[in-house]
């Protein structure tokens, strides 16, 4: 970035160049998750502002495109859960289907014949792993499907319990070999 005359920032640029012609789109789709871990705020998962309407979706992802038209756009998703929207998959078959690339945060919760089926549709995917309620064998094959299809990252989120840390650590040990 650079620092224009009255001490604004008026050029913002990638570190990398192979990144410059893209613009990113950080989306919080709503606050829906089905999980309630005790170290996350109610606001991230209690549902109390819900999915929007998939063409309200579109609309705004037309506008997007249009707007920074010709740079590729890279919409990354969050909430909540976001694989829990009904219009998720709709939405990033849109996105595919216009050119652009789609990632999200999710906790892995979805069945794997969820992600067998859908993950054509994904470029990047950051699955967090919840000791509280997440099964690591079942997250260790979401990381097997999805890293084989696209840039793959995994969170484990620690916890003051010893056994839920524990079991964090030997999912991290796993997914290393």
């Amino acid at each position: 970035m650079a620092l224009g005359e009255q001490g604004f920032y008026n050029i913002l640029d990638h570190h990398h160049d192979d990144a410059k012609d893209w613009v990113v789109v950080n989306w919080n789709l709503g606050n829906m998750c089905n999980y309630s871990c005790s170290y996350c705020p109610s606001i991230l998962n209690d549902g109390s502002f819900g999915w929007n309407d998939l063409e309200v979706v579109k609309k705004f992802i037309d506008r997007v495109s249009t707007h920074y038209a010709p740079r590729k756009v890279y919409f990354e998703f969050t909430g909540g859960e976001v694989t829990l929207w009904k219009d998720f998959v709709k939405c990033a078959e849109y996105i595919k289907s216009i050119g652009h690339d789609i990632g999200f945060i999710s906790n892995a919760s979805r069945t794997l014949r969820w992600w067998e089926k859908n993950k054509q549709n994904f470029d990047h995917v950051c699955l967090s792993f919840h000791p509280e309620h997440a099964d690591p064998d079942h997250f260790y094959e979401v990381v097997k499907i999805m890293s084989e299809q696209c840039r793959t990252h995994v969170n484990v989120m620690g916890h003051t319990d010893a056994d839920m840390f524990e079991k964090g650590v030997e999912l991290s040990n796993r997914l290393t070999q």
